[in-house]
């Protein structure tokens, strides 16, 4: 009997440890993911001319104050490490006026076109692993890049799968482009969440990223603060309106392809500031030379989901894009899928009207709209694209998380610079994705819930 107590108690005092971790574990899922003197939140981005250079970002424990990034030209031998060049790059908190942690960028610059670099950063004692990239080409050369629209919810156990399938699926793609509200809230646990879900992939495959309304906060006074995160993560070029929308609004020239990036929802929170953009955004287009331009933005020029129109944002931003003959332009913001070029409403005949895509790869779901303007739809669908671009074609592929292609679509570009668009043929025997989810069904009324029904009803 004495022997049973002392194994009984030997028994519990072993237990009791394990289910003391089990219970922290589930309370805090992220327990062991609090900042260190190693770098971690490894952010690539396309700071300049994507030819020379790229940008790195990344955190640490508040207490490291040294910022140093190594970069050598890729060789398959581990002694490239003796070739390295050192740059020295700024610290700034992670958080404005907190002291949990430390924020750190560094620029490499200088860099050869098309050619492959190793990269590591650090304090110059306590280092990343090193990562791999391939500067773009100097010219005009067929390229490819992802394009996801929100992933805001659910980011690490959803959203995850939608950058990682996607990834997967395309490895070799130049980069991945964000359509805006990347995380629900601009706080530590959002982001926790979706660098929990990037992981290595963001410091191996440059981010390029639009802001969306979830990238504002609300203050005590109704007054929509900017993210305190993303300048911290995200460096983009140099060549905003102004200091204030830097990484926001901004262009990049990439193989032929000039990318805007608009950030919408400041054009409602700063009125004040609307001519200032606008007038940015028409020299950016006049002065474009490219073949193509793509136009990224968080708001739809024509919105997908029910109870949703961004007329004034419309209104202000359209005719730019058809005047100055905008190739594509990729949105998010309405938690749906829809493409369509909606000709009916072309205010500038003889010009190539710009392909509206709204997208969303996060499981946060809502109800296409009763408008009918686009060609393609989805809805409760997480989805990914991906687009590849060369001098007189592009071609886009939309992907649901299961890896099964969902749209397919090509513009060719004539020497003249004219477009023609051809839907792929495998698309008709794919059976679009209506279903309305329960809390939207609220939106509709019952005649527009009718007529919704009788729009799919051969679907």
């Amino acid at each position: 009997m004495k022997y049973q107590m002392l194994f009984l108690l030997l028994f519990l005092c072993i237990l009791t440890p394990v289910q003391v971790v089990i219970a922290q574990t589930s309370e805090n899922q992220f327990s062991n993911f609090e900042p260190t003197v190693f770098p971690d939140r490894i952010m690539l981005s396309l700071s300049g001319d994507p030819a020379t250079s790229r940008a790195v970002s990344w955190r640490t424990a508040f207490a490291v104050t040294a910022s140093v990034g190594e970069i050598a030209i890729l060789d398959p031998s581990p002694r490239f490490e003796d070739k390295v060049v050192t740059v020295t790059g700024t610290h700034s908190p992670w958080e404005e006026g907190t002291e949990v942690s430390m924020g750190h960028k560094v620029i490499f610059e200088n860099l050869q076109p098309k050619t492959k670099y190793a990269y590591r950063v650090g304090d110059g004692k306590n280092w990343s692993e090193w990562f791999q990239f391939e500067t773009s080409s100097a010219n005009a050369e067929p390229f490819s890049f992802i394009y996801l629209g929100d992933v805001q919810n659910d980011i690490k156990s959803l959203g995850s799968r939608a950058m990682r399938q996607a990834y997967s699926h395309f490895p070799n793609a130049d980069f991945m482009l964000f359509a805006g509200d990347i995380v629900s809230r601009s706080n530590e646990e959002y982001w926790r969440e979706f660098f929990y879900a990037g992981g290595w992939m963001f410091g191996m495959m440059p981010s390029i990223v639009t802001p969306g309304n979830h990238e504002f906060d609300s203050n005590e006074n109704g007054a929509r603060t900017f993210s305190k995160h993303w300048n911290q993560i995200y460096q983009m070029p140099v060549n905003s309106p102004s200091k204030k929308y830097s990484n926001r609004n901004y262009y990049i020239d990439y193989q032929g392809v000039r990318f805007i990036s608009l950030d919408s929802p400041s054009l409602g929170n700063y009125p004040e500031d609307s001519t200032l953009v606008i007038k940015w955004l028409e020299k950016t287009l006049t002065e474009n030379t490219n073949r193509w331009t793509i136009f990224f933005t968080h708001y739809p020029i024509y919105s997908c989901s029910q109870g949703r129109n961004n007329e004034r944002y419309r209104t202000a931003v359209q005719p730019l894009l058809e005047k100055y003959n905008v190739d594509l332009v990729l949105a998010g913001h309405d938690h749906t899928y829809c493409r369509g070029f909606n000709t009916e409403n072309i205010m500038v005949k003889g010009k190539n009207p710009p392909l509206y895509i709204v997208s969303v790869s996060g499981p946060k779901m809502y109800g296409l709209n009763t408008s009918f303007w686009s060609d393609r739809v989805a809805s409760m669908t997480q989805l990914y694209q991906n687009i590849s671009v060369s001098q007189d074609k592009l071609e886009y592929h939309s992907f649901t998380v299961a890896g099964d292609l969902y749209d397919h679509f090509v513009i060719k570009k004539d020497k003249n610079g004219k477009n023609s668009f051809s839907e792929g043929s495998e698309i008709a025997k794919i059976k679009q994705r209506i279903e309305i989810p329960e809390s939207a069904k609220e939106r509709y009324s019952p005649e527009e819930l009718e007529k919704y029904l009788k729009k799919f009803s051969g679907n």
